[in-house]
């Protein structure tokens, strides 16, 4: 039987979607595979966190100064205005939850996220009002993150001895940071993580992007009246 990563074993789920890593709505453009996330689970991401976290949290307002996506220039700009009523902090921070969860199943594949000590970080990005969970805004605590491209998004885990930890960030500003579970194996030691460069639509890893800017202090020393002229 295919399990979903969020329903797991739920009768009647189908999988013909695939699931955006980082929503397409703020310039996600990488899926995960058929199989991983149900059909169901696409559905009600979509119409109940999304679209909420989206358009009616601080998000709206990168949403608005960066484009709301790929093809901001047909957006209706008379519509680009904040919302009246804003905050729903469960709602955003289960959002925020499911993008960390997709990044974990793309970093370390399906079976990975779906073992059993997921399973109370699962059950409350589908559900809420899990006293288990545990969430906050804060200030930045992984240095690997002043790295990426501005107004990226990001998502990038990290081992603190006790728990694996999430920390997502949209709009290289806004941010949640996660106790997922508790430790139980070293896949993050070392920082592991994903980030979406929206603006010039590629995402990559973070130790992809670690190797890219290796090649360009290299070549800074190698040839530094060069470097400039490599970089444009």
């Amino acid at each position: 039987m295919v399990q979903c990563i969020y329903y797991k074993d739920k009768v009647g789920l189908t999988f013909n979607k695939r699931e955006h890593i980082f929503p397409k709505a703020i310039g996600g453009t990488e899926r995960l595979d058929t199989g991983v996330v149900s059909d169901q689970a696409n559905e009600f991401f979509a119409n109940n966190l999304e679209v909420k976290t989206l358009r009616t949290s601080e998000i709206v307002i990168g949403r608005i100064v960066n484009g709301y996506n790929k093809k901001p220039s047909k957006e209706n700009h008379k519509n680009r205005t904040l919302p009246k009523y804003l905050f729903n902090r469960e709602i955003d921070s289960r959002t925020f939850g499911k993008i960390a969860f997709n990044t974990l199943a793309k970093l370390k594949g399906k079976d990975y996220v779906l073992r059993p000590e997921f399973d109370k970080f699962r059950y409350w990005i589908m559900n809420g009002n899990c006293g288990w969970y545990h969430c906050q805004m804060g200030k930045e605590i992984l240095t690997s993150t002043k790295i990426v491209p501005a107004q990226a998004h990001y998502c990038v885990f990290v081992d603190n001895g006790e728990y694996l930890i999430a920390d997502v960030c949209l709009y290289n500003h806004w941010r949640k940071m996660f106790g997922m579970c508790k430790k139980f194996d070293d896949s993050f030691v070392i920082p592991q993580g994903y980030i979406c460069d929206w603006k010039n639509k590629k995402e990559f890893t973070l130790m992809e992007l670690m190797h890219e800017l290796a090649k360009l202090e290299d070549l800074k020393y190698q040839n530094p009246k060069g470097l400039g002229n490599a970089l444009g």
